[in-house]
């Protein structure tokens, strides 16, 4: 994952169990949170995901099932989210990925293992579920494998629903979702995806998709029965427009799209 703060400083949870963080114009990281592997306070257990808010980090700390806040400075984290084991209790987390957290600071988790999306409002001891939770499955009321999610400004939600190659979009208060992007069969065709792993949206309502066995960025402009390639036409690979197995995708306050290019072991920005 990557997560770029209004000051264009750049933050990548990394596998030495801890959040990196990058000034703009450096090129040597810090660490902001963790460093070593455990279930305490002071540590995290294969980070994941990561939102700035206020200053304020917000870790999906996977291995532990936890969502764990870390303030400015500080050199532990308090739990938000989770931390009562692996599970599918309303207090509980099962193998997450994607996070989003509102201005009211309330915490959305892509709870993959038991295929929902989960929100912890502020200082709550368990969540609710907002999107899914009806079992693995296809139909609008399901999701598959949920990943990366985004929240809009009137508290819609959009889902990478991975193994469904679909993006779904879930009103506030919803039942069912529905389908802004693919759901058209895993594939490489415009109107498809596979395996989709992070969603944006922007101001106009456009969808950008990071489709990640297709190595690109698709755009679905509202209403679209098809995406357009934004990033990565060009087929997988290492050049500067190439992508491969891309992670996480984010938007910097100036509409720029930085996408972790996982195997290229890079974090590269682009300007859409």
């Amino acid at each position: 994952d990557v997560f770029i703060d209004n000051d264009g400083n750049i933050y990548v949870p990394d596998n030495s169990n801890s959040i990196q963080k990058w000034l703009p114009n450096t090129t040597n990281s810090i660490t902001v949170a963790g460093g070593s592997f455990g279930s305490e306070m002071n540590q995290l257990k294969n980070p994941i995901g990561i939102f700035v808010r206020n200053n304020n980090l917000y870790i999906v700390d996977n291995g532990n099932f936890r969502v764990q806040k870390w303030a400015y400075g500080a050199t532990s984290g308090v739990t938000v989210a989770g931390g009562n084991g692996k599970g599918s209790a309303l207090n509980q987390l099962s193998n997450c990925r994607g996070i989003y957290v509102d201005e009211n600071e309330n915490v959305y988790i892509a709870d993959r293992d038991n295929n929902r999306v989960m929100k912890w409002m502020l200082g709550a001891t368990e969540g609710i579920v907002v999107a899914g939770g009806n079992g693995e499955g296809r139909n609008s009321s399901q999701l598959t494998f949920p990943l990366g999610i985004y929240v809009d400004n009137d508290a819609n939600i959009y889902i990478a629903d991975y193994y469904n190659d679909r993006v779904q979009m879930w009103a506030q208060g919803a039942t069912n979702g529905i389908t802004v992007a693919g759901g058209n069969g895993g594939g490489s065709a415009p109107n498809q995806l596979s395996l989709p792993m992070a969603v944006l949206v922007d101001t106009q309502k456009n969808v950008y998709v990071l489709d990640t066995f297709n190595d690109r960025v698709q755009k679905w402009a509202l209403g679209a029965t098809s995406g357009i390639t934004i990033i990565g036409s060009d087929g997988r690979g290492s050049r500067p427009n190439q992508l491969q197995s891309p992670f996480g995708m984010r938007f910097d306050s100036n509409g720029n799209i930085y996408v972790a290019d996982t195997y290229n072991w890079r974090i590269q920005k682009f300007s859409c």
